[in-house]
């Protein structure tokens, strides 16, 4: 028997039980889980300790829901053979993974939250634009077309296509940007806050050490990790070293920080090739 030439689309019900039984759906769950827990975590954490770490511990446990997903998702179940722990040491959502186990089981240190809070924040516009409103308001990539295709004409919007829409052009705008940032966060912020907590004994003494490995892999997998170095060096070298430093800054300061600096240089260029002989410039 021939089919009708347009079936009969699905109820919203149905589109929706559909979508709860993809692993994507319980991906995005955990990042809304990470958003909302870790915004009010931050809103909270100046008001008292406690029921502030309470969210804390729920949006890294969101961050270990999603991360699992994803990986699962793209390599499947664990094989038992070199090859395959190759591939994962380099993917970078093993890396995050390992990460926010790390702060899951320590205790709560204020600065490591954002990361994972921003890259949360793009997911979750993502994947609400480009799967939950379409399923949700199934004309809405129609109209988005229509507009598309004005060419600058006025075309009036239903207030989900205006959402979508919005939520594209936020992702667009910022979220270059707020990886760049982010990536600053995680060089100078978390790493010296890091080895202070260490030194005064309010961090963990391993915490810097594993966060050190977690930088050293990024700088050798990520371009914007490095591209996130090269900016702090910029800045402190502009602040710290002569003609372009002030001139109250002691001399001992500054060559404590070009000391450092070179030896940072150096185990970048290690990292980048073993065999280099020359710090990076």
């Amino acid at each position: 028997m021939a089919q009708p030439a347009h079936s009969r689309p699905l109820p919203v019900s149905a589109r929706l039980t559909n979508l709860v039984q993809t692993a994507q759906f319980y991906w995005w769950v955990g990042h809304v889980v990470v958003l909302t827990f870790g915004s009010t975590y931050y809103l909270k954490r100046p008001f008292g300790w406690s029921t502030a770490n309470w969210y804390y511990t729920y949006a890294y446990m969101g961050a270990l829901l999603s991360y699992t997903i994803v990986i699962y998702k793209t390599y499947g179940p664990p094989q038992l053979n070199l090859a395959f722990v190759r591939r994962l040491i380099l993917d970078e959502n093993v890396e995050y993974l390992l990460l926010a186990f790390y702060w899951f089981t320590q205790r709560p240190i204020v600065v490591t939250l954002l990361p994972f809070v921003v890259f949360s924040l793009f997911h979750v516009i993502t994947y609400s634009r480009s799967t939950l409103i379409p399923i949700v308001f199934p004309s809405v990539p129609a109209e988005l077309q229509a507009a598309r295709q004005a060419n600058g004409a006025p075309v009036a919007l239903s207030p989900a296509a205006r959402a979508s829409k919005l939520l594209g052009e936020l992702s667009t705008k910022y979220y270059s940007k707020a990886l760049r940032e982010v990536g600053v966060w995680e060089v100078a912020v978390i790493g010296v806050w890091l080895v202070l907590g260490a030194i005064t004994f309010q961090t963990p003494l391993l915490a810097p050490i594993f966060y050190a490995q977690f930088l050293r892999f990024r700088f050798a997998l990520s371009a914007p990790t490095r591209q996130a170095f090269r900016r702090v060096r910029t800045f402190l070298d502009g602040v710290l070293v002569p003609p372009q430093a002030n001139p109250s800054v002691p001399r001992v300061v500054t060559d404590v920080y070009i000391k450092g600096r070179d030896a940072l240089c150096r185990v970048g260029a290690m990292i980048m090739d073993p065999n280099a002989n020359q710090q990076q410039q």
